[in-house]
Formats: structure tokens, C-alpha cells, sequence
């Protein structure tokens, strides 16, 4: 909660200084992909062939993949607070996501079209088109923090950054890019090596999208 605390500040701090008006909120929807990036590390044998002078046993194989994701979202806008004459606002983007993961790869077990549903939720600030329904501008900006909330069969939740253009025409379109913050960390204990990092997994996305 403390990480709040300076936003929560600067939109207190805004809401002084700026004259705030009634607000309208939009819902979208928009598709895309994205990547999964997968880093997965696990006990192999080391002498599978019984080859001569080699010890047998098990040694930690690491695997590197890039697992590509398509999904479709919707998603509902809600500018709270309006300053500049309606071309600058902070405010919220909530958002449910569906997906297939997928990979042509045949070591990734359990990964391949894997339906996937994810809840990025985020703070925004916008400048200029989207901002709020007073904007006169035709293009605008708008950047996000938050968390990504996800469920899967292996739920990697993080927290997660927004970078959206949008360009106002008859609607509002946009092009939004996503991405974790950190990755998400999976541990087990290995008698001979103590905790070891088994799996390490990210998501980014790029939608286009629509305000409705």
C-alpha cells in the first residue's frame, strides 16, 4: 500500500490546483499478442547413453523459451480526475483478458495451448485524446502502474506498466503495450544444490483496441 502513497499525493496535490469536472467513463475491447518468456531449469541425466568413463547421475539443465500468447480483452476506462480543460487525468483501467498460450517446441511440457485469463488492473495518466470527454485533441497518451492478477494452472501474477497511443476518430482507438514488471519466481530444494530457481516466467503484450 505505501507504494501508493506518491500517487495518491500527486492526485490530492492536482485536485488543488486544478479545477475538476464531471468525468465519463468508456468501455473497450481490443485483441492482440504477446510473448510468455519461459526460463525453466530441472534434474536430467547426465550419462543417458551409458557411455564409458562418464559418471552416471543426474545434473540441473536450464531451458530457454519464448511461448507466444494470443488474446482478447475488455476492459472499462474511468478518467477520475480531469485537469488542463479536460486534456490531462488521472484515473483507472480495469481489465479481463483471455488467451491461448502456445509453442511448436516439444520439451515445454505442459505449456502448449494452454487457456490462460489475466487481470491487469492499473492507475492511469492521460494526456490528450481519451483523457476525458472535453479533450480536443486528436491524438493522446497514456501511461499505467499496476498489477496483473492471473489465472492459470500455474498463476505467474506481477506487477505491471501500460503504454497506450490513441487516436480519436469516429471512436477512440488505441494501441497498448504491457508488460511485467519483475518475473515470476518458482523454487524447489535439491539435496545437492539447496533452493534452486526451477522456473522463471513474464508476460508482454501489444493489443489493438477500441472504446465503445
Amino acid at each position: 500500500m505505501k507504494t501508493y502513497f506518491p500517487l495518491l499525493a500527486l492526485v490530492a496535490g492536482g485536485a488543488l490546483a486544478c479545477p475538476v469536472q464531471a468525468q465519463v467513463s468508456k468501455f473497450h475491447g481490443s485483441w492482440g499478442a504477446g510473448v510468455v518468456s519461459l526460463r525453466s531449469r530441472g534434474p536430467m541425466q547426465a550419462n543417458p547413453n551409458n557411455y564409458a568413463g562418464i559418471t552416471p547421475g543426474y545434473v540441473l539443465k536450464s531451458t530457454h523459451a519464448n511461448l507466444v500468447l494470443l488474446n482478447g480483452n475488455l476492459g472499462f476506462d474511468a478518467p477520475l480526475l480531469q485537469m488542463s480543460g479536460g486534456e490531462q487525468s488521472f484515473g483507472l483501467s480495469l481489465n479481463a483478458t483471455a488467451g491461448l498460450l502456445g509453442t511448436t517446441r516439444q520439451d515445454i511440457d505442459g505449456f502448449n495451448r494452454s487457456f490462460i485469463l489475466d487481470f491487469p488492473e492499473y492507475v492511469t495518466y492521460r494526456y490528450g485524446a481519451k483523457a476525458s470527454k472535453h479533450s480536443q485533441k486528436t491524438f493522446g497518451v497514456g501511461v499505467g502502474l499496476g498489477y496483473r492478477f492471473c489465472k492459470f494452472f500455474l498463476p505467474f501474477n506481477s506487477p505491471s506498466a501500460m503504454l497506450e497511443g490513441v487516436y480519436a476518430a469516429d471512436s477512440d482507438w488505441f494501441l497498448r503495450l504491457t508488460g511485467d514488471l519483475r518475473p515470476t519466481r518458482f523454487y524447489n530444494y535439491y539435496s545437492s544444490e539447496g533452493p534452486v530457481e526451477v522456473l522463471r516466467i513474464r508476460e508482454f503484450n501489444m493489443t489493438l483496441g477500441k472504446s465503445f
